[in-house]
């Protein structure tokens, strides 16, 4: 996967973490802004079933592309 290295950030149990940015996570974030976008539609509309897997969606894939971003997407655990 193509990845930008920005460098160490601090290390967690064991596990160096890195401030790092490749495809896959902003693949992701591109679905989670675009999953906002369709949870303030359906705000609008007032659709509560939009509401839900909107608000679901965007937390599920926010959430995982700040962790993939953090770590690289993979955790370092031979060093």
């Amino acid at each position: 996967m193509p990845f930008i290295n920005t460098g160490e950030l601090f290390e967690l149990f064991g596990i160096k973490i890195h401030i790092g940015v490749n495809i896959f996570a902003l693949l992701m974030l591109a679905v989670a802004v675009l999953s906002v976008m369709g949870l303030i539609g359906a705000i609008k509309e007032k659709n509560i079933l939009g509401m839900i897997f909107g608000l679901l969606s965007a937390l599920a894939f926010g959430f995982f592309a700040l962790a993939t971003i953090f770590t690289y997407g993979y955790p370092i655990l031979h060093h």
